[in-house]
């Protein structure tokens, strides 16, 4: 049959004061449980568990908390503030180590600690390997370093280069050489030619635009060889040599003179007095140069619509089909009849 074990228990007693032998007590004051121990008075009760006891369990961490069990994290270990723990022998009281011991650093920086034991503090000079044996001073005015440089950031060789202290210049005529040290290239225009040095630069001028789409003016032009020009504007041009016009030439001043000695022109016809458009009222024809003596002439007289000849002494009129009837008075000259 069913059977109900019953045990102390209070809700306003923090600790029983008297259990039997092996009589249970719990109290809900202060969430322990207990057990009475052989001669059953208050001292002889133990607390044996309850809810205050796992519930430090429960809180404990690896954390450094205060009044908290320590449990180990998942690694195995927890925080902790200052530990004290009870030394026996000669750990307890020790100044210095039982064996002393010497030190020693190695690899690109050597040294020695001797008989350290911990007892006062050991120093000692810290010697660097020798990684370059060419030691000194590098570079110059005339020369610049050049440094060799391992992965730990040591100095493994370092030697110098020369520098370039000449600037060797020509020009199509000529050469020099400039001194960097000591000398300035200068840059020197020419005839019509300026420059300016300034902000690292230098510019050359010639005192006007001379870009292809400019209006550019020169006082006088020599060509030795080909021009080609789809429009020359000048108030004097001389050539020296032969001038051939592919397309029509036309010259609109009031002289044209031509000096040479044989004239070829390809028209049958030449047409003079070609920009009357009115009323003529200029004579028109040809009149022949010779010399000291007189000049001779062949004209068209506007005044008197006839043809005359002028011999350098006497102009006469020239008989044609057109004026044969005609009456007029002056020397009739045709020649033998």
């Amino acid at each position: 049959m069913a059977q109900t074990i019953l045990i102390k228990r209070s809700t306003s007693t923090a600790t029983p004061t008297a259990l039997s032998n092996g009589e249970l007590a719990y109290s809900a004051d202060s969430d322990k449980l207990f057990i009475g121990r052989p001669g059953g008075g208050s001292g002889d009760i133990d607390a044996i568990g309850g809810k205050y006891y796992t519930d430090i369990i429960t809180a404990a961490t690896a954390a450094n908390t205060a009044s908290k069990l320590v449990l180990r994290d998942s690694s195995g270990n927890f925080n902790a503030g200052t530990i004290t723990a009870a030394l026996t022998g000669n750990a307890s009281t020790a100044t210095a180590w039982q064996t002393s011991r010497n030190l020693s650093l190695t690899g690109d920086g050597t040294a020695t600690l001797s008989a350290v034991d911990g007892t006062a503090a050991v120093s000692a000079a810290l010697t660097l390997a020798t990684v370059n044996s060419n030691v000194g001073s590098f570079g110059s005015t005339t020369a610049i370093p050049v440094l060799t440089v391992n992965a730990k950031g040591l100095v493994t060789a370092a030697s110098t280069v020369a520098l370039a202290t000449t600037l060797n210049i020509t020009g199509d005529t000529g050469s020099d050489g400039i001194a960097l040290l000591s000398e300035t290239l200068d840059l020197e225009g020419g005839t019509g030619v300026t420059t300016v040095a300034s902000a690292n630069k230098v510019t050359f001028s010639i005192g006007q635009p001379v870009a292809t789409t400019d209006n550019v003016t020169f006082n006088n032009v020599t060509v030795n060889g080909v021009l080609n020009s789809d429009d020359i504007t000048a108030t004097t041009m001389t050539a020296s040599g032969h001038v051939v016009v592919q397309g029509n030439l036309t010259v609109n001043g009031t002289t044209t003179t031509v000096n040479s000695n044989t004239v070829a022109i390809g028209d049958s016809i030449m047409v003079l007095n070609n920009d009357e458009t009115g009323t003529p009222s200029e004579n028109g024809g040809f009149e022949i140069e010779r010399g000291t003596s007189t000049n001779v002439s062949l004209l068209w007289n506007e005044g008197t619509d006839y043809w005359q000849i002028n011999d350098g002494s006497t102009t006469s009129k020239i008989m044609t089909a057109g004026n044969f009837a005609a009456s007029f008075t002056g020397i009739l000259d045709g020649g033998t009849f």
